[in-house]
C-alpha cells in the first residue's frame, strides 16, 4: 500500500511541477497539449517521409476527421483541490491486471518513424504495464534473433 501511495504521490508531484514551472516561471512543457501545435512540433523533429506518412491519414483523411470530432465530444475536467490518494486506475483485461485503463492501440508501419518498430512500442508499453494491441501479424525481417518471424504475443 505504501508503495502505491508513493507512486501516486510521485505522479502528483510531477504534475504539480509542470503546473508550477508554467505558472510561476513562465516555462511551459516542452511538448504542447494543443493538437494543432503538436503537429508543427512533430514536423520540426521528424523525417519528412515519416511525418508525411503519419499526418496524411489514409485517402482523404475522413477517418482522422471523424476521430477528431469524436474526441472533441469528451472533456477532461481537472480535479485539483480534491484528495488523490489512494487512487487506483488498475483494470483487469483477459485475466491480466494493468496499471492503467488506457492501452496502446495498433498502428501499422511503425518502422517509418522509429527504428525499433512495433517491438519498441511494445517494450515501452510492457515497461509501463500498459496493454499493447498489435496487428493480426507483424513481420520483423532481420530481427535481433537473426531470423524472420511473426510476432504472435504481446
Amino acid at each position: 500500500m505504501a508503495d502505491r501511495i508513493a507512486s501516486v504521490s510521485a505522479y502528483a508531484d510531477y504534475a504539480n511541477e509542470i503546473y508550477a514551472k508554467g505558472m510561476l516561471n513562465g516555462c511551459p512543457p516542452a511538448i504542447t497539449t494543443d493538437p494543432n501545435k503538436l503537429r508543427l512540433q512533430a514536423k520540426k523533429v521528424m523525417r519528412d517521409d515519416a511525418y508525411n506518412y503519419i499526418s496524411g491519414g489514409a485517402g482523404e483523411g475522413a477517418t482522422m476527421d471523424a476521430n477528431r470530432l469524436a474526441f472533441r465530444q469528451w472533456k477532461i475536467v481537472p480535479r485539483m483541490m480534491r484528495p488523490s490518494v489512494p487512487r487506483n486506475l488498475k483494470v483487469s483485461l483477459f485475466g491480466e491486471q494493468y496499471d492503467s485503463p488506457l492501452l496502446v492501440a495498433p498502428v501499422g508501419a511503425q518502422e517509418v518513424y522509429h527504428k525499433e518498430k512495433e517491438i519498441g512500442t511494445a517494450a515501452a508499453a510492457a515497461e509501463l504495464n500498459v496493454p499493447f494491441g498489435k496487428q493480426t501479424s507483424l513481420f520483423f525481417p532481420g530481427s535481433k534473433e537473426g531470423r524472420e518471424g511473426v510476432v504472435t504475443s504481446t
